[in-house]
């Protein structure tokens, strides 16, 4: 439902808004789950209240200082979305998910039909514990670590053939690869790292 803002703001307040959060949007993916109309109301309701701290012998223009507000409180909603993601203590797996590397593996759910062998139960929670130890792990990892385990496990590629896809040194990738490894030291998974 579009919000009527029709006395409170002026046109070119609303429309500077709405260009801001829809820009916004278009760039980070976690903001198209809020609604347009909510962030409008956030960084209007913002808006309204620091307009008056405009000071016209400034060389920004009004349109310029409102872009301003708007866009710090864009951004700290993102921050606050960003925090919340970190406070998950726990991560859930579905039921359907393959236990294995190809679609054709066995799910948890398989696994929990199975009531012939007790150890299949400790081998599908070991698993599951691995899997949400390593999610853990990678969400910790910046986008050229991830690239890099990437390469390396899943492709196969040596340090030199990654190196050079990644258009960097090997003493670059091999300091990224000793950063990994800390980090999967600090959480006690270094033994997959082989």
């Amino acid at each position: 439902m579009k919000q009527s803002y029709i006395g409170l703001f002026q046109d070119w307040e609303v429309a500077v808004a709405r260009n801001l959060v829809n820009e916004f949007r278009g760039k980070q993916p976690c903001l198209q789950r809020e609604g347009v109309e909510d962030l409008m109301q956030e960084c209007l309701t913002r808006w309204f209240f620091v307009r008056d701290d405009y000071d016209p012998t400034r060389e920004a223009s009004p349109k310029t200082f409102m872009g301003r507000i708007i866009r710090n409180k864009l951004t700290d909603i993102l921050r606050e979305q960003q925090a919340d993601k970190r406070k998950v203590a726990h991560l859930t797996i579905s039921l359907d998910v393959p236990l294995g590397n190809d679609a054709d593996s066995a799910t948890l759910l398989d696994k929990l039909d199975d009531s012939a062998a007790t150890d299949s139960y400790t081998d599908a929670f070991s698993e599951v514990d691995l899997r949400m130890d390593l999610a853990k792990v990678l969400q910790k990892l910046d986008s050229r670590q991830k690239n890099i385990c990437h390469l390396l496990g899943k492709d196969g590629l040596s340090i030199k053939e990654a190196s050079n896809r990644l258009g960097t040194p090997r003493s670059t990738t091999y300091d990224e690869i000793e950063r990994i490894r800390k980090i999967f030291q600090k959480e006690g998974l270094q033994e997959y790292l082989e």
